[in-house]
């Protein structure tokens, strides 16, 4: 079975394969929780609710996730999948190096106390969002990949110091969003979510804020998306 939360349509009826139960009998069940201000986190208790209900889920569940960022060609995920931080890096400080041609450096780099954090002999990456409209909009706190992926800001920074944003805007002229969704094995938590998003429309919420409030987020942790997991590499408007 496979969790979709590409929409909340999607995210109800993977749920409603998940737990084997009718779509009314799912959205009354949810109706009736009142899953905050207890011990457990909402989407816990929700979870907890619901397989009291119907019972645990029978099967093996993969997970669509959804990767936001802006790339030139495309094509590239078909032949080498979605690329870890290190690997990316390969393809991506070579090109920017490239686009920052006649560009003056000036002053600090911004970014440096984020990329001390990031410093270390561990990869990292690639990421993606439970929730497809998250990675879209990047609502909140948010980052906007499909804006501009965090590891263009990064290297820009150190190329240009405050000038970065020079760089990152030849950058977005010569690339295009993209969301690209793969499948992966569920490691645990993707259904609470996927309930506590689906608990929050039942409540009145839009899509959008009830996406930013029960997303979640998927970590790689420096293992390459292969080819073969990838479902769709879909181009997208930012409005």
């Amino acid at each position: 079975m496979i969790l979709d939360c590409s929409s909340y349509e999607s995210a109800k009826k993977s749920l409603v394969r998940i737990f084997g139960v009718k779509e009314e009998k799912l959205a009354t069940t949810l109706n009736s929780l009142s899953p905050y201000g207890g011990d457990q986190p909402p989407e816990e208790c929700i979870y907890n609710s619901i397989c009291e209900a119907f019972g645990d889920p029978s099967g093996n569940i993969s997970v669509i996730w959804f990767h936001g960022t802006r790339v030139e060609d495309e094509t590239l995920f078909h032949e080498r999948g979605v690329l870890p931080k290190s690997s990316a890096r390969e393809f991506i400080e070579p090109r920017l190096k490239e686009l920052a041609e006649g560009l003056e450096s000036s002053g600090d780099n911004p970014f440096s106390l984020s990329l001390s954090g990031k410093q270390g002999p561990h990869d990292e990456g690639p990421f993606a969002f439970l929730i497809k409209d998250v990675a879209i909009q990047a609502p909140g706190a948010n980052h906007s990949y499909v804006e501009i992926p965090e590891i263009v800001e990064d290297i820009a920074g150190t190329l240009l110091g405050e000038n970065y944003s020079h760089l990152v805007e030849r950058y977005q002229e010569v690339a295009t969003p993209y969301i690209v969704s793969f499948l992966a094995d569920q490691k645990g938590y993707e259904v609470a979510h996927a309930l506590w998003f689906l608990k929050l429309v039942e409540d009145g919420e839009s899509e959008i804020d009830a996406g930013s409030t029960a997303n979640t987020f998927f970590n790689s942790e420096g293992e390459t998306i292969i080819p073969e997991k990838i479902q769709c590499v879909e181009p997208i408007e930012i409005v």
